[in-house]
């Protein structure tokens, strides 16, 4: 050994093998579902990350926009949020927690609501948000009926155009060349 000079680090076998141990008894930081990410320009035009839980203790996850509040899923329902749900992971992406079971997001991080009864018993607090839901499927129903209209109104329109041309036909035959 030169003097002057020390060794910070002892290199025997048996340190290094603790070391690994270690590391694999150690607890593992969750990491969003890649499917939930929302990049910047996306959290700019309303974007958000939905993560579901489903009975299988399963997380998924998909981006999807809030229009309003509201917010189409892929597989086509529609959901509410008030804006109180919405939690960021690790301080930059937002995410919104859907539970399989439930209509409504989850809180995070917030007691259920009481409210006291007058004989004394405590009940939570219904989790409906008001008229908004309401106006979320009246909104969705419009929108099937004038799919529905669409089609309907080409049909009308053929059915008056060739009833038209057949009177016209039958009642002025000169004029078509007949």
């Amino acid at each position: 050994m030169v003097y002057g000079l020390e060794t910070k680090h002892n290199f025997n076998k048996k340190s290094r093998r603790d070391d690994k141990k270690s590391k694999k008894n150690s607890v593992k930081k969750i990491k969003i579902p890649r499917k939930a990410k929302t990049s910047r320009s996306k959290r700019k035009k309303g974007y958000v990350g939905v993560l579901f839980l489903n009975e299988g203790n399963i997380i998924r996850g998909e981006k999807t926009k809030l229009d309003g509040g509201t917010y189409v899923l892929k597989d086509g329902n529609t959901r509410y949020t008030n804006g109180s749900e919405i939690i960021w992971w690790e301080g930059k992406f937002p995410i919104i927690y859907q539970r399989y079971d439930k209509a409504n997001p989850t809180k995070i991080n917030v007691e259920p609501t009481l409210t006291k009864l007058d004989d004394g018993t405590l009940v939570r607090v219904n989790e409906v948000y008001g008229q908004d839901p309401i106006k979320l499927r009246m909104k969705k129903d419009i929108i099937k009926d004038k799919k529905k209209a669409g089609g309907m109104n080409i049909l009308v329109l053929g059915a008056i155009l060739a009833g038209g041309y057949f009177l016209i036909k039958a009642f002025f035959p000169k004029l078509f060349g007949g």
